[in-house]
This record gives C-alpha cells, structure tokens and sequence, in this order.
C-alpha cells in the first residue's frame, strides 16, 4: 500500500444551490482513478471541495481547499490530483496554466477527464486552448444570467432580496408589501421629512420602538439612508444601478491577485419600470426625502468645517504634526488661530511655532496659489482637442487589435478541433506560432490601455485646473465654506516655521 501512488480530486462549484454535483466529481474522479490500475491507491483518496466559489471572480490561489491540495504537493501527499474538467481548475486563461505548472513542479500528474488532458502528454498548448475556452463559456454564462435579470426587471419582477416592508411573491415574482413591516417604511419616511428628524435620529427612534432590520439587527444611520435612497418604495424597479467587474492586481513580484468590484453606471442607462408593485410611500414625500438627504450630505461636507480652510494640509514645520484652528473671543470680537498639536498637547516646551492668525495665513495661500496660476503659459489647457484626437487614434488601434486577437483565437480553435488532420509536428509548430501571436497582441493591448488611461487623466487633469483657475479668479475670500474645498483641491501640504511657508501643489504648474 505504502508504494501505491497517493492520489487526490479537486471539485469545485460555483454556488451552493449546485451543492449535488460536487459529489458527482467527486465521484467521476474516483471511478477513473480505478479504472488507472492496481498502482494507484483508491482506498484513500484525498478529496478537495470548493463549494460556491466562483472560477472567474475568485483567484485560484485564494480558494482554501485548493490551497490545501497545493500544500498537500509540496509535501509530496499526493502524486496524482484529477479534475472533472479544466473548468473546475478556473475560468482565467491567465491563473490555469500558472497552476498546473505548480502542481508539475511538485511532481503532481494532473488530469481533467473530460478534456482528455493529462499532464504527462505535456500538451500544454492544449491546455492554454481549453483555458481559453472556458474562460469564454463563463463570459457567455454571465451574458446569459443579466439578459435574463434584465428581462425579469422589463416584466416588472424582482431580482434578488426584497427591500425592507416587501416579501417576493413567489409565483408572479413581483414584490408584495409584508403586513407588519410594511408599516416601517412610511414611518421612516414621515418622521424624516414631516417631523424633521435626521438618520440617527430616525434610527435611535425605531430602536426604542423595538423595531429592528430584516436581519434582526439595530438600526442605524446607513441603514436607514440605504431605505429613504430605494426607490422600490415608490413602485418602481431599477435594474442596471451597478455592474460587477473583474480586477486584477499585481504586486513587485508580479504575483497577481483579482477580485470583484462593483462600478456605478450612469443613470441614463438604467433600466427603471414604473408601477412595477404596490408602493409604500407617494412620489412627492419620496422626493422630498432625496433634497433633503442631499441638502444634508452637501452641509455635512462642506459647511461643518467651514471655518477651518486650512486643517490637514497646514503642518508645523518646527515638529511635523498638524495645525488646527481655534477661535479667541477679545472685547466682543472673535479671532482664528492655526496652533500646532504638539504645542497644544504639551506646550510651549515641546514645540515652539507661534500661532497664527487665520485670516493672514489663509490669505498668503490664496495669493501665493494666484501667483502660480497667473504664470502659467497661455496654451496650457488647449490641448485637451489634440488630446481626444490621441484617444481616438489609439481606440482605433485597439478595436483593431481585439479584431486581430480574434481571428488568432478562432484559427487556433479551428486548428485545434481539426488537429487529427496534422502531422504532430505541423500541429504543434502552427500551435505555437498563434500563441505566441496572441500574446504579443495582448501585451500590445495592455500598452495601448495603458497610453488612453493616461490621456484620460491629463484630460481630467486640464478639467480640473481649468475649474480651479476660474473658482480662484472669482473667489470670495471670506467665503471659508469655499476656501476650504479650494484650497484643499489645489494643495497637498503646506509647511510653516516661523513666517516662511513651504507649499506643495497637487497640480504640476511648473511643467
């Protein structure tokens, strides 16, 4: 027994609703791994279980179990790790081929059954073709399932959990108030508009009442401003509000971790159907709710600290720690100060910059920020219609770059599928030379990302000093609220010792 080569299955399902088929591989491998002969050892079998992890989203060197089989290689546990099929490995072209390489690296024969791919042909071209294959069908899937979520959302439907005071009708698949926190939402939205309360407040309120969330919790501030923002309580279904992304990152190494985010989309492009189920709240007071909650979030970013234009960015240059400001009442007048830190803390011993007078300094960054912006050259933001022609050009070398990437991958699909037709050695050079083909393309795309995303930012770049040139030009300095925004778009940092200032831009002006 102790000379039988150890062997191990690696099963993986994306959800928890398809909890059945990991059995099923584990049982397709076993069966395999019997029919390989008496050598190997089928009494203990290592199994590896992945259960609802994604082969796209989730990186697989971020999967537990398949950590596991990883430490289990290295440790010479297993000689053998079979697969139902490539798929299970991942759905990345990129992370497939680096996994197998590791598990050959340990000595490990890997196996997919049905893709007739066993790692002792050494056909890794194969692989990459299958790799590629798979990452496709998974793109395709998703394509599939948000048709399909948009469509449901077009007929009125909802697609995952119910807001707070509905329930899904499981037939009809539309939303149905529930009868007892059906009654919370117009409560919220009364005691936020009518009665004046804020968030907290409207939390603290329903948590005396006893009142607590769907999951049983307290509520609390976001909780409550996640509530008023859902417009399913006037009717209506959005569909399209956000789209999950895929990210990959790459550290100095170059090892790669990926993950999904979710981006905003553009409120043109959602999908909204009115009157889709019962509403809880009339538009007019849902409206109200949105002004306010903007009104509200404009004052808490604004001004709440309108009298302290300068706070984080104004350092002490005699310690390095912050400044902050504070008011001084003399013969029924009141005066701001900037004070270090350090010195308010522990005293004059511990660091001894002065204070200073608020007005002056905050005036010295306006004027010394004016100068900068008043010698700038004259064509320095009329390049933003060169720039969009750059864009253009280079969008057009990229369509024309996936149009070539393409062709390559449907050639190497055809020559694969027809591989039978080939000498060997015909099959593999041809092979070979679309790979590397196709890899070349796909570093040339990554340039080409690379040279549009940074136009983009100069663009924006040229935008926002073009906006903050013209605020200046205009600005009021005794409107604190407004410094404060503008000071602290423009500026980084700003060191004082004594009376000299040190002030370090954002922005590049003297390039």
């Amino acid at each position: 027994m102790e000379n039988k080569i150890k062997c191990g299955i690696y099963a993986r399902v994306s959800t928890d609703r398809q909890g059945d088929s990991i059995e099923n591989q584990v049982g397709q491998g076993t069966e395999y791994i019997k029919r390989l002969g008496d050598e190997y050892d089928t009494e203990n079998i290592e199994v590896f279980r992945d259960e609802a992890v994604s082969g796209y989203y989730t990186s697989v060197f971020d999967r537990a179990e398949m950590k596991r089989a990883i430490e289990y290689a290295r440790e010479k546990k297993i000689q053998l790790l079979v697969f139902k099929e490539v798929s299970r490995v991942g759905r990345d072209k990129q992370e497939n081929p680096a996994i197998i390489g590791m598990f050959e690296q340990y000595g490990v024969r890997v196996i997919a059954i049905n893709d007739n791919y066993d790692s002792m042909n050494k056909d890794n071209i194969t692989f990459d073709i299958l790799s590629v294959l798979s990452e496709q069908e998974s793109r395709k899937t998703s394509v599939r399932v948000s048709t399909a979520r948009k469509q449901k959302a077009a007929r009125g439907q909802w697609n995952g959990e119910p807001p707070y005071g509905y329930i899904v009708n499981p037939e009809t698949k539309r939303l149905e108030i529930h009868e007892e926190r059906g009654k919370i939402p117009p409560l919220v939205f009364d005691l936020y508009v009518n009665r004046g309360m804020g968030t907290f407040k409207v939390a603290e309120y329903l948590n005396k009442k006893g009142y607590v969330t769907k999951n049983g919790k307290l509520w609390s501030r976001e909780t409550v401003n996640r509530l008023i923002r859902n417009q399913a309580y006037i009717g209506q279904v959005a569909y399209g509000t956000r789209r999950n992304v895929l990210k990959r990152e790459y550290d100095e190494r170059g090892a790669m971790t990926k993950k999904k985010v979710q981006i905003k989309i553009n409120r043109q492009e959602w999908q909204i159907v009115e009157d889709a189920h019962p509403a809880l709240v009339d538009k007019e007071l849902f409206y109200k709710a949105q002004k306010i909650l903007m009104s509200r979030t404009h004052e808490r970013g604004g001004a709440k600290r309108a009298h302290h234009p300068l706070t984080g960015v104004l350092v002490c240059g005699s310690c390095g720690e912050g400044m902050v400001c504070q008011k001084r009442s003399f013969k029924d007048k009141e005066y701001r100060y900037y004070i270090c830190k350090t010195y308010h803390k522990y005293g004059r011993e511990a660091c001894s910059q002065a204070n200073i007078n608020a007005d002056d300094i905050e005036r010295a960054v306006v004027e010394a920020v004016r100068n900068k912006i008043s010698r700038l050259p004259a064509d320095t933001l009329l390049i933003t219609a060169d720039r969009e022609q750059d864009i253009k050009k280079l969008t057009s070398e990229l369509k024309d770059n996936n149009s070539r990437r393409d062709k390559l991958m449907k050639d190497q699909l055809d020559i694969f599928e027809q591989r039978e037709l080939f000498p060997d050695d015909l099959y593999r050079s041809k092979m070979i030379e679309i790979k590397n083909s196709i890899a070349h393309l796909e570093e040339e795309k990554e340039i080409i990302e690379k040279q549009i995303e940074g136009i983009k930012e100069k663009i924006t770049e040229s935008s926002s000093l073009q906006h903050i040139i013209e605020e200046f030009k205009e600005l009021d300095i005794e409107d604190v609220g407004r410094l404060r925004v503008l000071i602290h778009e423009t500026v980084g940092s700003i060191t004082v010792k004594g009376d000299n200032l040190r002030i370090e831009y954002v922005y590049d002006f003297d390039s």
